[in-house]
């Protein structure tokens, strides 16, 4: 009995880790009421130069004042996904999006174990200025400035 608790707990998480592989997030859009989030999504997804097939974005989270709601986006497929994610960094030069930044779609424990890192990574920076510090397949990387 415990073999096949076992086996229905990996298959599910196989399944959640599987339909997150097609998701990513987006941080720091400000929600204007009424909007539509799929243009949104589009306005942004164009400043990337990218046009992947959107199967659905919504807000996530509960509505706060003074709060912006992150947008969860699925698209048909994870190597979609992939190349969103490669091309975020271009938003840094957008004049619309320069506040908005985006993410996987990590689970609860990913975003813990993340948080971790950042935290880690920070205290590197302020503690080794001389050199530059990144996180890079979950492991905290520092190389030398040049």
């Amino acid at each position: 009995a415990t073999s096949a608790a076992k086996l229905k707990e990996a298959v599910k998480s196989a399944v959640a880790e599987e339909d997150k592989s097609r998701n990513f997030m987006i941080f720091g859009k400000e929600e204007i009421p009424d909007e539509e989030i799929s243009e949104t999504v589009a306005e942004l997804l164009q400043d990337l130069n990218q046009k992947p097939r959107v199967v659905e974005s919504v807000r996530v989270g509960n509505v706060e004042q003074g709060k912006t709601r992150p947008i969860k986006v699925k698209l048909a497929s994870c190597d979609a996904v992939f190349n969103v994610l490669r091309n975020a960094k271009c938003l840094k030069t957008s004049c619309r999006n320069k506040a908005t930044y985006i993410g996987p779609d990590r689970s609860k424990e990913e975003r813990a174990e993340h948080k971790k890192l950042v935290d880690k990574l920070k205290s590197l920076m302020r503690d080794d200025p001389e050199k530059y510090h990144f996180i890079r397949k979950g492991v905290i990387t520092s190389v030398k400035k040049y």
